[in-house]
């Protein structure tokens, strides 16, 4: 059970270091801000710069507690709460009919759809598991076998999240062109 903690520690520390460097002080933060301003529902859009420094703030949180053993549950906690809101928030944007450019790992310009819901609730339940099993874990050694298995199994799931615009991008059905057709 170690190693599969190991790898949820991983999946989640990199998916969310990887979404704190891409929304660098700067234009991705600005960028960032925009679209979270957009998320937001209408009433409160005011509130969008403390809500992006906020999201920064909690990423951030979330990659040094689940990293650290002794606070890995608290970070796993803190990693399901963020994601759940997220999705509650892209849920909400999408029946306004929002599309704005996901901006949860830099400059990209894929519109918010069904598949970054359940991007956000696969990794909520990746979090809920790692809490369980951070809660219910004894301290004790991995053999190396399995470690490696899990970091190598984490580290492939992060960068398909990471990429995940890209790879749904390149796998999207393309049009042909009337041009072509004759």
């Amino acid at each position: 059970m170690a190693h599969v903690l190991l790898g949820c520690q991983m999946l989640v520390a990199v998916v969310f270091a990887a979404a704190v460097v891409s929304k660098r002080p700067g234009k991705a933060f600005a960028e960032f801000t925009a679209s979270t301003g957009r998320l937001l529902p209408p009433r409160l859009t005011g509130w969008r710069r403390p809500a992006a420094r906020g999201v920064f703030a909690a990423e951030l949180t979330t990659v040094v507690l689940v990293a650290v053993p002794a606070t890995a549950a608290a970070g796993f906690a803190l990693a399901a709460t963020l994601l759940t809101g997220f999705a509650v928030g892209i849920a909400g944007a999408l029946r306004r009919g929002e599309r704005t450019p996901c901006r949860c790992f830099g400059a990209a310009s894929a519109r918010l759809g069904p598949a970054h819901l359940v991007r956000n609730l696969s990794l909520a339940t990746v979090a809920a598991a790692g809490l369980v099993m951070a809660s219910l874990a004894s301290a004790g050694p991995t053999q190396p076998g399995p470690a490696a298995v899990a970091a190598v199994a984490s580290l492939s799931g992060a960068a398909l999240v990471i990429r995940m615009d890209d790879l749904i991008a390149l796998f999207a059905p393309t049009s042909v062109s009337r041009s072509r057709r004759k």
